[in-house]
Formats: structure tokens, C-alpha cells, sequence
């Protein structure tokens, strides 16, 4: 007699120490007001992952920029190690709220793998992209 699908043993796995965390994800964001009053916007810097865990951390911050009265905002990607959809749509979503009070949100200094993603998703038409810390005229 056959009972269910598959053997009724659990999985357990063989590494010590092994607690089924597979990686431990960490984001920083900063934001620095620029010290001169007119024509000079905030930057966000940000590191690490931006994914499903860590992109609300991002959209907080883009958030309170914009809840300063801000209506453009610098975002530095130069130390961001991987960006997912999510991280994607935390951007979109910030470049829709800068549009909506005439501002602009700019991406600065993407790494590479990170420049590819914005590539392949069409987003390089949508946001202006500077390196290095210019502005992205």
C-alpha cells in the first residue's frame, strides 16, 4: 500500500550550525542636503542589496526627502551590490513622485551589474544616469 507521494522522512541538513538563514542582508541609505540653498539637490546614497527586504528602507528615505519639501533628488547607486524588480519599483515609484511636484529623481554612479539591470528592463529611457557624481544634464 502506498501512502502519499514520496518518503515520509524530513530533509534535515547535514552542515553545523546551519539555522536556514541563507543570507543576511543589509542596506544603508544616507541622505546628504547639499550646503549650497539654490539649483542644489539632495543626495541618497545607498549600499548593499535592494530587494524585497530592504527596498522599503529606500523608499522611506526617497519619502523623506520629498516630505522636506524637495522636489529633486540624486540617487547614488555606487555601492549597491544587487537591485531587484522591487528596488526597481521603489525608484519608478520616487521618479513619479518627483515628476508630480515638477522635480526629477537622477541615478548616479550604477555599478555595472546594476547598470545592466536598468538596461534590460528599458529603465536607461526613463532615468537620466551620470557617473561619478555628475548631475546627468
Amino acid at each position: 500500500m502506498v501512502r502519499g507521494w514520496g518518503p515520509s522522512v524530513r530533509y534535515q541538513p547535514r552542515w553545523p550550525g546551519w539555522g536556514g538563514k541563507v543570507v543576511d542582508r543589509e542596506l544603508t541609505v544616507t541622505v546628504e542636503t547639499a550646503s549650497e540653498p539654490a539649483g542644489s539637490w539632495p543626495v541618497v546614497r545607498v549600499a548593499g542589496e535592494v530587494d524585497i527586504l530592504t527596498s522599503p528602507i529606500l523608499d522611506q528615505k526617497l519619502q523623506g526627502v520629498l516630505d522636506q519639501g524637495q522636489s529633486s533628488v540624486l540617487v547614488d547607486l555606487g555601492e549597491v551590490t544587487f537591485l531587484d524588480s522591487t528596488g526597481l519599483s521603489v525608484l519608478i515609484a520616487g521618479l513619479k513622485r518627483c515628476q508630480s511636484t515638477g522635480g526629477e529623481l537622477r541615478l548616479v554612479s550604477p555599478r555595472p551589474n546594476v547598470r545592466r539591470v536598468l538596461e534590460i528592463t528599458g529603465l536607461t529611457e526613463t532615468f537620466h544616469i551620470a557617473d561619478d557624481g555628475e548631475k546627468a544634464d
